[in-house]
């Protein structure tokens, strides 16, 4: 069968000595390809791995700023409500920027199947950070949620088939370990030192989040830049969407928002559509390690919010586990960007 393109609508045959193949880096070579990269390419390379961290870097920020609007938001507001409204302004926003960069908001029909699953994964990893958020303090829950990388690694390797080496196993163990220093659960710590069921219920959620953005991400790197990062912002939201309108309908009664609940609740939907435009569009342009290492900027982030605005003042063993989880995510990250760079 001959190959064949497809450009504004019309299918247009393809040369037939244009045999085209994907390198593990995403690059397209094919025979006419040297078979070492000259300088201009390598530039190019970095050029696009520094923007990837950029964007991911303001992600970071953009995520932070939500997860304050959340917390303010939760005082008053049952947490599927907060997810319904954020699900919702990103979906209008999403398919509005799919229209404005010229892309069908529901993608090429061969990636239908993996982008649903990217939506599922990241809607349910959504609910349960968001319900985090509302019951922990700031700092301690998005903490937990960013041992994110440790799942990652590992699910990379299941489904992805890259290689899972020692530090990987050894940051993973050393993440749990974090998770529960930061949790301090009752069956572990003294009646004084110990938080209760709430407490732990909520640090459980966190780290159910965290295994599901951990899929969310296999799913993005699976897909790679065959699909708009547009694309992947709309299938969030319209799964996120569908999910929290059944949580409610089934759990709670809706109500009207006041002057001050309106205006946190959209700060929650543009901070958290524009967060994530950033966040994907760095996913495709950054390679998943030197990603992750930007991405846990959110807990320095989350420990000066929440001292500063929200009063939470971290104990000595939440300190602790975060910099246990934060050293291992960042070391991680590091060891494959500097393995992949030999």
């Amino acid at each position: 069968m001959t190959n064949s393109s497809h450009q504004n609508g019309v299918f247009a045959p393809a040369p037939a000595e244009a045999v085209v193949i994907a390198c593990e880096d995403d690059r397209l070579v094919s025979e006419t390809t040297p078979l070492l990269p000259d300088k201009n390419v390598a530039k190019l390379t970095q050029n696009k791995d520094a923007i990837g961290l950029a964007f991911m870097a303001l992600s970071a920020l953009l995520f932070s700023a939500m997860s304050i609007f959340v917390k303010i938001s939760g005082a008053t507001i049952p947490f599927l409500q907060i997810v319904l409204a954020r699900s919702l302004i990103q979906f209008v926003l999403g398919v509005a920027g799919c229209y404005y960069v010229g892309v069908l908001p529901w993608g090429p029909k061969e990636l239908r199947g993996w982008l649903l699953a990217r939506g599922s994964a990241g809607a349910t990893g959504l609910a349960l950070y968001f319900y985090t958020l509302v019951n922990m303090p700031l700092g301690d829950g998005m903490t937990i949620f960013f041992t994110g990388p440790a799942f990652t690694a590992v699910l990379a390797h299941l489904t992805l088939g890259e290689p899972l080496t020692v530090p990987d196993v050894a940051a993973s163990f050393l993440c749990i370990v974090g998770v529960v220093l930061v949790s301090r659960p009752t069956f572990l710590f003294p009646p004084h030192d110990a938080h209760g069921d709430s407490h732990t219920t909520a640090a459980l959620a966190a780290l159910a989040g965290a295994f599901m953005s951990a899929i969310a991400y296999c799913v993005v790197r699976k897909v790679g830049g065959r699909c708009h990062f547009m694309v992947h912002v709309t299938y969030f939201g319209v799964m996120s969407t569908l999910f929290s309108a059944i949580g409610v309908y089934c759990t709670e009664s809706l109500r009207w928002w006041t002057v001050r609940e309106t205006i946190t609740m959209l700060g929650v939907g543009v901070t958290a559509f524009v967060a994530q435009c950033c966040l994907n569009k760095g996913l495709q342009l950054a390679h998943a390690g030197p990603a992750s290492v930007m991405r846990n900027l959110d807990i320095v982030f989350a420990f000066i919010a929440g001292v500063l605005i929200f009063d939470e003042l971290p104990t000595s063993t939440s300190i602790l586990g975060a910099s246990l989880i934060l050293a291992c995510t960042v070391g991680l990250g590091l060891f494959k960007w500097h393995k992949g760079r030999r």
